[in-house]
């Protein structure tokens, strides 16, 4: 994770860590953590929606595996972190693996 001058944070993350984070921010959200409306959560949403309709095996793979960066601000850095945390946690649920393997410490 680097510090921008501004700020900032950019992030590397595959789209499969995009996906997961978007499922857990947006999706299972269900308005208990606020502040997933800013402008990298859209970014992301935008990136999952280029998902190929159609195609074989690989081609999805290639699409998950494609990194992209984004920059997050701190406070969207917090958000993300207790999506992945505390809704699993409301939930009874095991922890996403993003947690572990693409989001960063």
């Amino acid at each position: 994770m680097a510090e921008s001058q501004s700020g900032n944070f950019s992030l590397e993350l595959s789209m499969y860590g995009v996906a997961e984070i978007v499922k857990w921010c947006i999706k299972e959200n269900k308005g208990r953590i606020p502040g997933v409306d800013s402008k990298v959560f859209k970014e992301m949403q935008a990136a999952v929606s280029e998902k190929p309709e159609k195609g074989d095996y690989f081609t999805y793979d290639q699409f998950w595996k494609t990194r992209r960066t984004f920059e997050f601000t701190k406070e969207e850095v917090e958000t993300v972190d207790r999506c992945l945390y505390d809704i699993p946690n409301f939930e009874a649920k095991q922890l996403p693996q993003i947690r572990y393997k693409f989001w960063g410490a």
